[in-house]
């Protein structure tokens, strides 16, 4: 039975069977939305686990429309959504290797929607209100003390939401820094925005893969897969935790 009501889209890199800790692949979709395709997406299930749907993801300037992506988590009648980014220190106590969890952000990006407002499509999504719902909390609550719970030392970071692929520059790194910004990255705006909008409980990680650039490059020594590697390992624990909370209408808690 398909109990599903969690996505989490990977935007990190991990090895091709890295993500059968989460279960064998029982479904695979590709979703067909007023903004394009979005997919593929598939569904796995582990014994004793809620089923949860997991795909990969980019925020490369080719992906896919964001819209696309809330779209077809409501077209799969799922509530929460859980993105894992990499990103780049502009904290300079994180390091290389270190997931943190994301509990605000600045949207720097110019090239994508950020939002739904007077969109003849978001109907789609049956609790989808937008003129009506009052701002929510930017990711929700809920998730995230999940995510802190299997990961108790997690830093809670502000998150700077850039197009990419080009890097920051050392006097924007230095301006992110003192914006309040903890790290930057591609893939979690504007999808926090348009989450919102449509009442989903949306959540960020992000896993340190480089210092920004006003900062000492480091050789590598491994920290980032290790980081990685550390942090699949509680997932499936992280899915149980949540599961056995109620669900909540993040746009609503205001």
């Amino acid at each position: 039975m398909n109990n599903a009501n969690l996505l989490i889209l990977i935007a990190v890199l991990l090895p091709p069977k890295a993500l059968d800790i989460l279960g064998k692949v029982v479904d695979e979709r590709t979703l067909q939305t007023p903004y394009g395709d979005f997919g593929p997406l598939a569904l796995r299930v582990a014994p004793g686990q809620p089923a949860v749907w997991v795909g990969p993801y980019t925020g490369l300037p080719t992906r896919t429309d964001p819209r696309a992506t809330l779209i077809a988590a409501g077209l799969l009648g799922l509530q929460r959504v859980l993105i894992w980014d990499e990103g780049v220190a502009v904290n300079t106590t994180l390091r290389r290797g270190q997931t943190t969890v994301v509990t605000d952000y600045i949207d720097w990006t110019c090239h994508q929607p950020a939002t739904f407002s007077a969109d003849k499509h978001v109907h789609m999504i049956s609790h989808a209100d937008t003129e009506s719902k009052l701002p929510g909390p930017p990711f929700c609550t809920q998730i995230n003390a999940a995510l802190c719970q299997v990961l108790p030392l997690i830093p809670q970071v502000v998150y700077l939401g850039v197009d990419g692929p080009r890097r920051e520059t050392a006097a924007e790194a230095r301006m992110f820094r003192l914006l309040g910004a903890d790290v930057v990255g591609s893939n979690l705006t504007p999808e926090a925005a348009l989450a919102n909008e449509l009442g989903l409980c949306f959540a960020g990680l992000v896993t340190i893969g480089n210092r920004s650039a006003d900062q000492p490059m480091l050789d590598p020594q491994g920290e980032l897969r290790t980081g990685l590697e550390a942090t699949l390992q509680v997932l499936p624990d992280f899915i149980r935790v949540l599961d056995t909370l109620p669900t909540c209408l993040c746009a609503g808690e205001l």
